[in-house]
């Protein structure tokens, strides 16, 4: 045991007086760890909130079927939808893309008394009639807007509005272009007073299977997508944008593999005479192995937890620029709002791992013939 000890100190101090060529060695893959756990904090992040909206949303959306794709319903669908039972409330909205400056927003329009249901942070209030409406916090910023300006909306025709509360930097992504309105005012602006975009259906518990049936019953041309299924495609998108992430990572990693070899070898010589020399006083190639294999055990844990410490200040403090637009479409390199994000111990772990095998592959392998070289050969 104090051979061990003795190999950890002697690994410690070499890491100590060569910090300078391990810390330009591990540059490549201190950056590609950094990259790896701040997206896939992210994207856990942002599942967790994908679910927790659908899992706090409707239990059955309603569209229309047109030309096989999905459209809007006839709003005289609507009152057929609430005599099914098992239905508790019946939310019909109207959701478009308007031009708001020179900014493209989501425009979501809902009755009133839906927006009464929930609290929400806001930075003001809630619309207390159809002329005013609540404005997302990135939106706010990139255009200066405040509470109790007037802006105007044009599709159909031109609406102006007062702006009665902004979504504040703590509420969820989705709300953070958005233009919330009233159901009305939506249909007036978009010309669109015979139509909504989708219906929302709150069942009883366990009524949702039988609710769906109920709804295709009462017109074939009904398209039924039930939360469940709606959770599944969400989870399918945020796996595949996570999945190209990935590749992308991998290729990042690709490039630290070669630099890290690469300045490995720049140091080829100083560590081989110091090799030679620690074989001369009688050292074991085992003695030899050990000592380096520790010397790449400190460099990965260094790597790999500084790594995490860059990427939770990158994500939680700076608010993950430059990154964050892969993962959430329209944001702004430097976003304004809060990003969500989970960091889990199993990436720690699966990166202390990954930086191992990058180390140990530019290094065992050299020091093993170096150590089975005469000591002579070596202090030429």
């Amino acid at each position: 045991m104090q051979r061990h000890w003795s190999l950890l100190q002697t690994a410690a101090a070499n890491l100590a007086a060569n910090s300078r060529v391990y810390g330009v060695a591990s540059a490549g893959l201190f950056v590609a760890l950094a990259l790896l756990l701040a997206g896939i904090a992210i994207s856990e992040g942002l599942k967790a909130q994908a679910v927790d909206a659908v899992a706090g949303g409707a239990n059955v959306y309603c569209t229309w079927d047109t030309f096989g794709r999905d459209g809007p319903v006839p709003i005289d669908q609507v009152p057929a939808l609430q005599k099914i039972d098992g239905v508790v409330r019946v939310v019909p909205r109207i959701i478009g893309r308007l031009a708001l400056g020179e900014r493209m927003v989501v425009v979501v329009g809902v009755p009133f008394e839906e927006l009464l249901r929930e609290p929400f942070p806001l930075e003001g209030r809630l619309p207390s009639s159809g002329a005013e409406v609540l404005v997302g916090r990135e939106i706010a910023q990139e255009l200066g807007l405040v509470t109790g300006q007037r802006v105007a909306l044009e599709s159909a025709l031109l609406r102006v509005f007062t702006i009665s509360g902004i979504f504040t930097s703590t509420s969820s992504l989705w709300s953070a272009r958005v233009v919330v309105c009233d159901l009305g005012e939506a249909a007036a602006l978009f010309g669109e007073e015979k139509r909504v975009s989708d219906v929302c259906l709150f069942t009883r518990p366990g009524y949702e299977p039988s609710v769906a049936e109920a709804v295709l019953r009462i017109d074939p041309r009904f398209r039924v997508q039930t939360q469940a299924l709606v959770r599944g495609y969400v989870l399918r998108g945020m796996t595949l944008r996570e999945g190209i992430f990935t590749v992308l990572w991998a290729m990042a990693l690709a490039l630290a593999i070669p630099a890290s070899a690469m300045f490995g070898h720049l140091g080829h010589s100083p560590r081989r005479r110091e090799i030679g020399l620690l074989k001369a006083e009688g050292w074991r190639t085992a003695d030899v192995l050990e000592m380096v294999a520790l010397e790449n055990l400190f460099v990965s844990l260094l790597c790999a937890c500084g790594a995490m410490i860059f990427a939770f200040v990158w994500v939680r403090l700076l608010r993950a620029p430059l990154i964050a637009p892969f993962f959430i479409a329209e944001l702004p390199l430097f976003p304004s709002l809060s990003i969500p994000a989970r960091f889990l111990p199993l990436p720690l772990v699966l990166s202390f791992v990954f930086s191992l095998v990058v180390t140990m592959t530019g290094s065992i392998y050299f020091t093993w013939r170096t150590a089975i070289t005469r000591p002579a050969d070596n202090l030429r």
